[in-house]
């Protein structure tokens, strides 16, 4: 698989409508687009920065006012481009570089959702956790709802529970107690449990953006890839690679094909993109999977 000819999207909307940036690399170049963004598996909200060139003085002042969303789509030539990060604008700031101007803006997957979900509710005893999970989604304002795994089998509890104040908060007690990572992805919340995975099985080698060699840590791996769709805390990414593991607990679930990779859930991916001139990266940290659980 040939990974070429990248195109970002920017759309940015509110009560001003919508707009969107695009930069490409052929057959002309559209505008000069860059940008970072960390999307991690546990609750602390992602973030990330966009930065487009010579917007249009209209733009720029409609940013952080009439716009306040941005969705930020990537792809490769020949490839639907795909919602890489998105979420509310927390601050614009231009820097003027003659006869340049740089407009960088700062986004926070579910922001507002987070700052306005507040909880209040008594839960009998033999209650599900995962209803109280769905519960505390449903009191923030416009996230949906994303992959839930492992929640289902959690004990119901033995007393009354009652959650109070803000939910994001709630949820992280809830998680502590019971053993479950819970995150906002792209204005989707997601749960699952500490040992279990979403699936997935993107498969990362030489052929498929893989870049250098992983680095082997205590519980998974390192790697850097170009961007490729699926990329998403809790998934699992097949890392076939020639780096030498010379763990025992790897060596026992090596397959004679992953030479030296194997199967591993994302704990955080960090993207960096470029509509010029740049690699278009996701550096990835994950831990390993042994017998379809994950190594703690």
């Amino acid at each position: 698989m040939r990974l070429f000819g990248r195109i970002i999207r920017v759309t940015v909307e509110g009560d001003g409508g919508s707009a969107t940036f695009i930069g490409d690399q052929s057959p002309e170049p559209g505008l000069s687009i860059s940008g970072t963004c960390t999307q991690t598996i546990g609750s602390k909200p992602n973030a990330g920065t966009v930065t487009i060139k010579n917007l249009s003085q209209a733009r720029r002042n409609m940013l952080g006012n009439e716009y306040d969303k941005v969705t930020v789509e990537f792809g490769w030539k020949g490839m639907a481009p795909w919602v890489l990060f998105s979420g509310d604008i927390r601050d614009v700031s231009h820097t003027k570089t003659s006869p340049e101007i740089e407009t960088a803006i700062e986004v926070g997957d579910g922001d507002k959702a987070v700052g306005k979900g507040k909880a209040s509710k008594t839960f009998p005893a033999g209650t599900k956790p995962k209803e109280i999970v769905e519960y505390l989604r449903k009191q923030m304002p416009g996230i949906a709802k994303g992959e839930i795994k492992g929640l289902d089998d959690l004990p119901a509890t033995k007393r009354p529970t009652t959650v109070y104040g803000y939910a994001y908060r709630e949820l992280d007690t809830i998680g502590r107690q019971h053993g479950f990572y819970w995150s906002l992805q792209n204005g989707k919340m997601q749960a699952v449990k500490a040992d279990e995975h979403l699936g997935g099985n993107v498969l990362i080698s030489a052929e498929t953006g893989l870049l250098g060699v992983p680095t082997v840590t205590d519980k998974g791996v390192k790697v850097t890839t170009l961007i490729i769709p699926g990329l998403t805390p809790g998934r699992v990414i097949d890392v076939r690679s020639e780096f030498t593991d010379t763990s025992l607990a790897a060596k026992k679930d090596k397959r004679p094909t992953d030479q030296g990779g194997g199967l591993f859930r994302i704990a955080s991916v960090a993207y960096t993109i470029a509509s010029r001139d740049d690699e278009c990266t996701a550096e990835i940290e994950a831990n390993r999977i042994q017998g379809d659980k994950v190594k703690k």
